[in-house]
């Protein structure tokens, strides 16, 4: 029994030892960036807290866009997008925005649904022909799926083990959602899911008849000048080196975290743009009523009264903005813009984000910006 146990004891030990080992060798260590003078200039000051955050929240990269008073002040980049190989982090570097997305998905909805007369609170039942006789999904409203009021669920982590698949055609998905048996609840109660919105996408490629995808891209992204975003229909995608991190478990180095999509093109989560594309983007959001989106912000949100649907409202040091967090494996995003601010904010960084730093740097970076104008 004693040699047993020492026998046991001996392989534990090995195997603890060879943990450490390869917790080390499949990692890298954290990143260092050569910090700038102190300076009284506002770029000199969000370039200090931003690389400061390389170091403090062990991120491989990180990119930053500010819009105010209906012009780009800041743009700028530090670390990598890639350690091996090594490639630089740009404001120019395609990056997985991750729930971002929704945003686009839901002015694009509005966008061809209001030039259809519909309204969000119309029946889906008006935009698509009816489903299975087993499923209430038909009875649901656009606005269900615009507020993750549905009562459909993300699945649960037993049904992705037993049942996963990734890369799903988003025609195929959305079949396999029209007709299933789901039940519409008693009750309307939030559950966030991105189903939701793969749903909404998939309804709208089918009511416009259009790939969802090039619908995005000649209706939204290229009128709000995003020439050269996309969402994806592969992944990874050719000549992009972008990789996402996460920090390993016991060295607190960061090693790759790989980003598997569960539908292409993704409605939730698959708009790949770049810093400086999404400062384009906020100076039309931040127009409002005088820009190129005013009316599909308005049917979004027709009571004026909180965010539009899709959209998040986000609380930093107790003032209230609008935007939407991004977070999918080894990548974060935070987007916060506020009209009445009239100022606009994009972070995008190439790892995960389990200490809030995505807060706690637009929270910095707010207290140094000057009052609008």
């Amino acid at each position: 029994m004693k040699k047993k146990l020492n026998i046991f004891l001996t392989v534990l030990g090995i195997w603890f030892i060879l943990f450490l080992f390869l917790d080390w060798w499949n990692s890298y260590p954290k990143i260092k960036v050569v910090q700038v003078k102190t300076s009284q200039l506002i770029s000199d000051k969000i370039d200090s807290i931003v690389q400061k955050s390389i170091t403090e929240y062990t991120l491989p990269g990180i990119g930053l866009g500010i819009v105010k008073d209906g012009k780009i002040i800041y743009q700028n980049s530090f670390g990598f997008q890639s350690l091996e190989p090594l490639d630089s982090f740009s404001i120019n570097s395609q990056f997985p925005s991750a729930s971002i997305s929704k945003i686009f998905t839901a002015i694009a909805a509005a966008k061809y649904w209001s030039s259809k007369g519909i309204v969000s609170k119309d029946l889906i039942s008006m935009i698509k022909s009816s489903s299975d006789p087993k499923s209430d999904l038909d009875q649901l409203k656009i606005e269900n799926l615009l507020t993750h009021t549905s009562g459909i669920k993300n699945p649960g982590l037993i049904e992705k083990i037993t049942n996963s698949r990734s890369n799903v055609s988003l025609s195929e998905f959305g079949e396999e959602i029209w007709n299933s048996n789901y039940t519409k609840p008693d009750s309307v109660f939030f559950e966030y899911s991105d189903i939701n919105f793969d749903l909404l996408g998939y309804l709208l490629q089918k009511s416009a008849n259009i790939p969802f995808e090039s619908y995005l891209k000649d209706n939204i992204l290229i009128p709000a000048g995003m020439v050269n975003s996309d969402f994806a229909t592969e992944w990874p995608e050719n000549n992009n080196s972008m990789t996402g991190y996460q920090e390993t478990f016991v060295w607190k180095r960061i090693e790759p975290k790989k980003l598997e999509f569960d539908r292409l093109p993704s409605p939730s989560s698959g708009l790949i743009t770049s810093i400086e594309e999404m400062n384009l983007f906020l100076i039309h959001l931040l127009r409002g009523d005088m820009g190129i989106f005013k009316n599909e912000l308005k049917w979004l949100n027709p009571t004026k009264i909180g965010a539009p649907m899709g959209f998040q409202e986000i609380r930093i040091d107790d003032e209230s903005w609008l935007g939407h967090f991004g977070g999918q494996a080894g990548y974060s995003s935070l987007l916060l813009f506020s009209p009445q601010k009239k100022t606009g904010l994009i972070l995008f960084s190439n790892a995960r984000d389990t200490k809030g730093f995505r807060k706690n740097i637009m929270s910095q970076i707010l207290q140094v910006l000057p009052a609008s104008n």
